[in-house]
């Protein structure tokens, strides 16, 4: 009777604890995503690769792109319903009405999450191109109960970093409570010697890396740390004038980053769109890392001693700089994702930057939070004809709310990249990632 009773408590427990309530999801009335996803410390958070649909048909292409992802997360022990964000990348051209793609995106969008309460928070973009010829591609985060890595792998490389056995380079699933590491998008050095310009995609992919790789050791992480890399290339044009992005350039600079390196190559999502290609810049890559110390950089120093790390994010990057170039953020740390943020009216990027920068504020004052929240925003830009007065100007309204002396000195990391077309024509569209107790 007494082993009875043990195992009717244990059963009871496992079954408290995967049905715990590890993310609060703020819907958005009248649209088919979520404006805003909370998710609690002690939930697993895992972060996805980026899923391909080749079909030529965007509705269906998503639709595989979703299976593949809830066939890998099925794998994990993971379910759909535990998904918060998703950034959707479709095929599409400069000019182009995505209005049609669009519709076809949600409608997939809405059938693979309509078993969930609420559907996640979303981000979508027109993009130039994808690996394998694909018309759509997706990334997810994923919020799953702490329990959910009883099934999952540990990674070896740090002792808080999971996978599934036979899924280790589609996810990683990080334990509750864990410190994490985000930086900005950053960009290639120049080749050395006057005039070299920036080099090829595979020269410029193994000076990003080695930059991060730079960031990683500034923070005593290394590559086996790393939870999830986004990479950003831009087309550049051939001498015949069409726009091809050199996809093998790159992984060939990846597979090569990764050859000396005994941790398992992390989850990678990809896409190609105008970006900085006007500079001569075709690579823009982005990290998250997972501290194996759970308390990661947080360990005050002695009292009353400057440079104590503690409170929930630690910014680091040059005083002379609008955004900071890494951000630690506290294992205790509830995260907030927004969903990314077009405004309709305005007719000028400046203005179209000013209103969503707005509705984002008031989105986060829907859940308690304000500007100086934020550690990580991305901005995605429909730029025009005059690249450097756009940019300048989406600049001018990211200064209104972030690096300001008075009203708000916090500098976000911040990845902005010029993409190839956004939803209803928009000409920037705006995403965040908050932080709270």
């Amino acid at each position: 009777m007494r082993k009875l009773l043990l195992f009717a408590c244990f059963l009871f427990s496992s079954l408290t604890l995967f049905s715990e309530e590890v993310f609060k999801i703020t819907p958005l009335q009248g649209a088919a995503y979520s404006a805003a996803a909370t998710v609690d410390p002690m939930a697993t958070l895992v972060f996805t690769k980026s899923y391909a649909g080749l079909d030529k048909n965007v509705g269906a292409a998503a639709r595989d792109a979703f299976d593949a992802l809830a066939s890998d997360l099925k794998a994990a022990g993971i379910s759909m319903e535990s998904v918060v964000n998703v950034r959707g990348y479709l095929l599409a051209e400069k000019g182009e009405d995505m209005g049609e793609r669009m519709a076809d995106w949600s409608e997939a969008f809405s059938e693979a999450f309509a078993e969930n309460e609420a559907p996640p928070t979303r981000t979508t973009i027109g993009v130039a191109s994808l690996p394998e010829g694909a018309t759509v591609s997706l990334d997810a985060v994923v919020a799953a109960p702490a329990a959910a890595v009883a099934n999952l792998r540990e990674s070896g490389a740090n002792s808080r970093v999971f996978w599934a056995s036979d899924r280790r380079e589609s996810l990683r699933a990080v334990r509750p409570y864990s410190s994490l590491l985000i930086t900005s998008g950053v960009l290639a050095d120049g080749l050395p010697g006057e005039g070299n310009g920036f080099g090829s995609m595979a020269e410029q992919t193994a000076s990003v890396l080695a930059k991060l790789d730079a960031t990683l050791r500034d923070w005593g992480l290394n590559r086996g740390d790393l939870v999830f890399v986004r990479a950003m290339l831009s087309p550049v044009e051939s001498e015949e004038g069409a726009r091809e992005t050199d996809f093998a350039g790159f992984e060939g600079a990846w597979k090569g980053f990764w050859e000396r390196t005994l941790a398992g190559t992390p989850p990678l999502s990809v896409f190609s769109a105008p970006g900085f290609s006007t500079t001569g810049r075709i690579v823009e890559i982005e990290f998250y890392a997972a501290f194996p110390d759970a308390m990661g950089p947080f360990v005050p120093n002695t009292p009353g001693e400057e440079g104590s790390r503690d409170g929930l994010a630690w910014r680091e990057g040059a005083d002379s700089s609008f955004l900071s170039r890494s951000v630690a953020v506290a294992r205790d740390a509830k995260l907030t994702w927004f969903a990314g943020v077009i405004d309709r009216e305005e007719s000028a990027i400046y203005g179209q930057a000013m209103q969503s920068l707005l509705t984002l504020e008031s989105r986060m004052a829907e859940v308690g939070l304000d500007y100086p929240n934020v550690v990580q925003l991305r901005a995605y830009l429909n730029i025009q004809d005059n690249f450097g007065m756009e940019f300048g100007e989406w600049n001018k309204a990211y200064r209104r709310f972030f690096d300001h002396p008075k009203l708000n000195p916090e500098k976000p990391v911040r990845t902005a990249f010029p993409i190839e077309e956004l939803p209803a024509g928009a000409l920037i569209e705006v995403e965040a990632l908050a932080v709270s107790y």
